[in-house]
């Protein structure tokens, strides 16, 4: 059973949404769901979902990532995925969502 979780950072500009396991059709509508309430409810206009921690992403995983991506477009929120492992990376340019994207490799790049 795979423990997929996400724990959020609050910084001065921006939050993190730190994400660990696996984002796929078991577990994409609950990440969803804690993200989005989240973001919603934050005063900050940055969000970054880290996704160093996340080794497999489906289809189900990436609807969930562009409804999230629509809602910070709606609510005015800056959006990007921080380091994608490869598996993952290859996964956005094969569907080539990492033109849609933000997706940066360190907080710096903000």
């Amino acid at each position: 059973m795979n423990n997929t979780k996400v724990e959020f950072i609050e910084k001065d500009q921006y939050t993190i949404a730190k994400v660990t396991g696996d984002i796929d059709a078991y577990h994409s509508a609950d990440v969803k769901k804690d993200i989005r309430e989240k973001m919603l409810a934050t005063e900050k206009g940055k969000f970054v979902i880290d996704l160093s921690e996340v080794n497999y992403i489906d289809s189900a995983g990436l609807g969930s990532l562009v409804a999230i991506l629509k809602d910070a477009r709606l609510n005015n929120k800056e959006l990007a995925l921080l380091s994608p492992k490869q598996s993952v990376m290859r996964v956005f340019e094969m569907t080539r969502l990492d033109k849609v994207f933000h997706i940066i490799s360190s907080i710096e790049e903000l």
